[in-house]
């Protein structure tokens, strides 16, 4: 005989949509707990930085080894255009075409190609006013420049596939580092300071991708939650 409560209630795991919501396309399953665990230690040791830095913002060990092995004598024509891949029409339209390269395979990781890169900036942004630490002047950590590129390096990461992932991953590494290497031979930032923007664009990028695919995993599993029909 024909089980009554299949016939009527389909399992939880077809999960047939219900809404429009669910027929937006899933090219790969989305994160599990590892991203969004990624996210909160790389963003909970940026907070810890920001923490120290704030009680002593001064030129530390770190900063004094990054001015001796990037001398300010490296002003370079390569290293003068890393520098511009920081700004804002650069960086924006990177975003935009990885989020339009994903969007019929994963709209939510699209969203998060626009959304983690602004939530980078805008962090780095909040945390100098927080932290206070200046160079020459002007409020330096974390490096907004920074915070840009590596969101944008890890946006690319994430929306490219198979074996080419693996190449973004060294590409980007690279570019994030010729950044680095800019920002402290310029004498724009302190080293820390650089690196503190590699931790808020690679995070904050992390996170909002994490979360994006988490509140639609709920979403599923509460529409999911049909009783069952005894007879």
């Amino acid at each position: 005989m024909r089980d009554v409560t299949t016939a009527l209630y389909p399992s939880a795991e077809a999960e047939a949509p219900t809404s429009a919501d669910d027929l937006m396309p899933s090219a790969e399953p989305p994160p599990r707990g590892a991203s969004l665990l990624a996210a909160v230690v790389v963003l909970g040791i940026l907070f810890l930085g920001g923490l120290i830095l704030r009680f002593e913002p001064g030129q530390n060990a770190l900063d004094s080894w990054g001015f001796i092995t990037f001398p300010d004598v490296l002003h370079t024509a390569v290293l003068r255009v890393m520098t511009d891949l920081g700004l804002a029409p650069f960086t924006g339209g990177v975003a935009l075409v990885a989020g339009i390269s994903v969007w019929r395979r994963d709209r939510r990781r699209a969203l998060a190609c626009l959304a983690g890169p602004g939530l980078a900036v805008g962090l780095a942004e909040l945390l100098k006013l927080v932290v206070g630490r200046t160079f020459h002047g002007a409020l330096c950590w974390p490096s907004g420049t920074t915070a840009a590129v590596s969101a944008v390096v890890t946006v690319i990461v994430l929306v490219t596939r198979g074996r080419g992932r693996g190449a973004a991953v060294v590409i980007g590494s690279a570019v994030v580092t010729f950044e680095t290497v800019a920002l402290v031979a310029f004498r724009w930032h302190y080293l820390s300071d650089a690196l503190g923007g590699i931790f808020v664009g690679v995070g904050s990028v992390l996170l909002v991708d994490a979360v994006f695919h988490r509140v639609r995993r709920l979403r599923r599993r509460r529409r999911s939650g049909a009783p069952a029909l005894t007879v």
